[in-house]
């Protein structure tokens, strides 16, 4: 018998919506080679955001494995190594010292073109697959993991006493106008460290030009620490400051597209907060909204955390702005936390992770506060979470290249 062949012909639509749900490791290694059609199609623009923008509706809201980086200096200390970091949620009741088993790390490849002397490195934030982090050397350095693109900034200074002190704030946003991406680094020039003092805030905008950008300068602000981490949020970055010398709690922001900086109070309520210097609030991200995340101390050295969600962007001064997501207790936990170095690396509807700078990394169930895994850096390394993606950085919007790539 004559055996009959059947042409199947997929419409171009459907394999997009297909290729959209596969993860982006396997895109990149294996599916990109079955045909050229299915290349075009992943290695395109609009595929690209596409596909990243359905990873973090997913990632935002619950998952069982956080995906990131570990970012660590190699010996010589003038490159860095990039090794793919996951966390499998399992054995939830183990003892937290022996969690670090939960914890995958692969190394995937090291950045070595560029020599600079690096003495230490600070996480940044995360944008459609980018990763941002800072070093002592005064460069901002920019990496997608999975497609190994990777862009160094110029130093922000050239002055060379107390550069790390030098620097007060950092963030890392996202023009959705243009499609570019965008470094904003404040300055201190104030005379004596954490004092009130002017701020100068300095712009570059990643793989377009080659120089930094000075905008007007900022009058009285302290941020909470030194090197204090942006919140990247629909195009605007936040910072959560102090406003004056009475200590009135602010968000400092910048508009990422037309490169402002204005700032916006927080509600007195939320101010009442903090008291007699026992408790810290920072900011992060959860499924596009901003966060207030307010940790104090508890009895029996339990850690108290409250969050708030912002769930409109207009008027962030007014309580009605916020609604109060849910309080949980943390048995055990203060003896670990330093107040002043801990900042939110994600934040979803299933775990808060704590990022204590230069320790560890810990991961916290926020239905009952239990400590569900902790993995030591050891102040040799960073991680930075992500949602994997294949985003370029010559990525450009129909309305700016005619042909999308």
């Amino acid at each position: 018998m004559k055996k009959q062949h059947v042409n199947i012909s997929i419409p171009k639509e459907v394999v997009v919506e297909i290729l959209r749900r596969v993860p982006c490791q396997d895109l990149c290694e294996t599916l990109k080679k079955v045909c050229m059609q299915w290349c075009s199609i992943i290695y395109s623009g609009s595929f690209a955001y596409s596909h990243v923008e359905r990873g973090i509706l997913k990632s935002s809201s619950s998952f069982s494995q956080l995906e990131a980086v570990l970012i660590d200096k190699t010996d010589d200390t003038r490159s860095v190594t990039v090794s793919a970091l996951e966390w499998h949620r399992s054995f939830p009741n183990y003892p937290h010292r022996e969690h670090e088993e939960e914890w995958e790390i692969t190394y995937m490849y090291t950045l070595d073109y560029e020599l600079y002397y690096i003495t230490h490195m600070m996480t940044v934030n995360s944008v459609n697959g980018f990763v941002c982090f800072w070093s002592s050397n005064a460069r901002v350095y920019v990496c997608n993991p999975m497609t190994e693109e990777y862009f160094a900034t110029p130093p922000y200074t050239y002055e060379t006493s107390y550069l790390p002190h030098r620097l007060a704030a950092v963030g890392f946003g996202f023009c959705q106008l243009s499609y570019e991406y965008k470094v904003i680094v404040f300055r201190d020039d104030s005379a004596r460290l954490m004092e009130y003092g002017e701020m100068k805030p300095l712009v570059f905008t990643v793989g377009i030009d080659r120089s930094w950008r000075s905008l007007n300068k900022i009058p009285d602000r302290k941020f909470l620490s030194r090197i204090e981490k942006g919140t990247h949020v629909k195009g605007v970055l936040y910072w959560y400051t102090l406003q004056d010398s009475k200590r009135f709690k602010s968000l400092l922001c910048f508009d990422v597209s037309k490169e402002e900086v204005f700032t916006t109070m927080v509600p007195a309520e939320l101010n009442s907060l903090e008291e007699g210097g026992r408790s810290i609030t920072r900011i992060a991200e959860k499924g596009g909204n901003l966060c207030l995340i307010n940790i104090s101390y508890g009895p029996i050295y339990s850690l108290l955390i409250k969050v708030y969600i912002a769930h409109t962007s207009t008027d962030l001064s007014s309580l009605n702005s916020w609604k109060k997501e849910f309080n949980v207790t943390v048995p055990n936990m203060a003896y670990q936390i330093n107040m002043t170095w801990w900042f939110i690396s994600i934040f979803t509807d299933d775990m808060l992770v704590i990022d204590i700078k230069g320790e560890s990394e810990i991961v916290i169930d926020v239905a009952t506060g239990m400590l569900l895994s902790e993995l030591s850096l050891r102040g040799s390394g960073i991680v930075i979470h992500y949602v994997p993606s294949l985003v370029s950085l010559s990525h450009r919007p129909p309305i700016l290249n005619s042909n999308f790539r």
